[in-house]
């Protein structure tokens, strides 16, 4: 399954419409030689990134100006990637310094070669990167890599990053610039609070949506189960799981049923944000009172805040109003 990935940043307002960053999240399917690109890319990313972490303050702020291209001298397998890929990963690096600075964040980490996922971005230079019957351009590479686009792009792409976990599955999550139109006004307004059974108090989609859910969620613990009594066992004769090849083939097992679980609750909280924003004009959101979280309980207070996420950054998009009240003014 995929599911569209957004960003609410506004670029120009009007009055019926307006630019908004918008991104997408589609599958892709490179061949061997594709793949091999990807996995070097990611690695000379994750090595500048680590390289100018590692530089004390002195060196950071030295007079001489120490840049991914001028490493190249010192460093020739970064020739061979996208120059774009690796100038994204200094700034990301310089941002996440920033948000250290300001106290919004802790200090950056190591990149870690054995992390499940790995990413590298690129930018649209000319049409460096674009999408043609089926299949995606990337710079660098001269064969185009085919893609599940499940959503057509109607906007300008901005840039690209392809991800992948553990190397197996791949991904691009586009940034483009479109002009989003607002829905009609429909004067109705509704109040929404958690629950942790459905999610939203006398929300829709019940039979069709929750119960698949559950009956994931259900499977799921039953594999969680299967792994802790193959984990002990293992353990009472003194053997690594690493090497145990059930509990590996189990663990598989377990975590593409969780991937599933992950896209089911996903495209429910989508479901869900779009009917309230076209439904009603004003959304009042309670914020949850804290709780610990049940055995039972299908939804925690995780969701409800992705939930809100998406509400707000949709009402601002397509012109309606989000309303906060804390649940101890009620």
């Amino acid at each position: 399954a995929n599911f569209t990935m957004s960003s609410c940043r506004t670029l120009n307002n009007k009055v019926d419409s307006m630019k908004n960053l918008k991104g997408y999240r589609f599958r892709i399917y490179p061949n061997e030689a594709q793949k091999r690109f990807f996995i070097e890319t990611f690695g000379c990313v994750r090595f500048i990134y680590n390289y100018f972490l590692k530089l004390d303050t002195a060196e950071r702020t030295s007079e001489e100006v120490i840049t991914p291209a001028s490493l190249k001298r010192d460093y020739p397998f970064l020739k061979k990637t996208d120059s774009l890929a690796l100038a994204n990963a200094k700034r990301n690096l310089d941002r996440a310094f920033q948000n250290y600075y300001q106290q919004r964040s802790g200090y950056p980490k190591l990149k870690n070669k054995s992390s499940a996922w790995q990413s590298y971005t690129t930018n649209n230079q000319n049409g460096t990167v674009r999408i043609e019957d089926g299949y995606l351009k990337l710079p660098k590479l001269k064969e185009k890599i085919q893609i599940c686009e499940h959503r057509k792009i109607t906007g300008k792409i901005k840039s690209v990053t392809i991800s992948a976990k553990n190397n197996e599955e791949f991904y691009a999550s586009i940034l483009c610039v479109e002009t989003i139109d607002k829905f009609e006004k429909t004067g109705k307004k509704i109040r929404l609070s958690f629950d942790e059974h459905q999610l939203v108090k006398q929300a829709k989609y019940r039979a069709e949506v929750i119960e698949p859910i559950q009956q994931t969620k259900g499977r799921l613990e039953f594999l969680q189960r299967k792994l802790k009594v193959k984990a002990r066992v293992a353990r009472k004769q003194n053997r690594v799981l690493a090497d145990c090849k059930n509990y590996q083939k189990q663990k598989k097992q377990y975590d593409k049923l969780l991937t599933h679980l992950n896209n089911q609750i996903k495209d429910y909280l989508n479901h869900l944000s779009i009917f309230y924003i076209k439904e009603y004009d004003v959304i009042e959101i309670v914020e949850p009172e804290d709780r610990s979280c049940a055995k039972d309980d299908l939804f925690t207070s995780n969701e409800w805040h992705q939930l809100t996420r998406l509400l707000k950054y949709k009402a601002q998009w397509y012109g309606k109003e989000i309303q906060i009240i804390n649940c101890q003014n009620i």
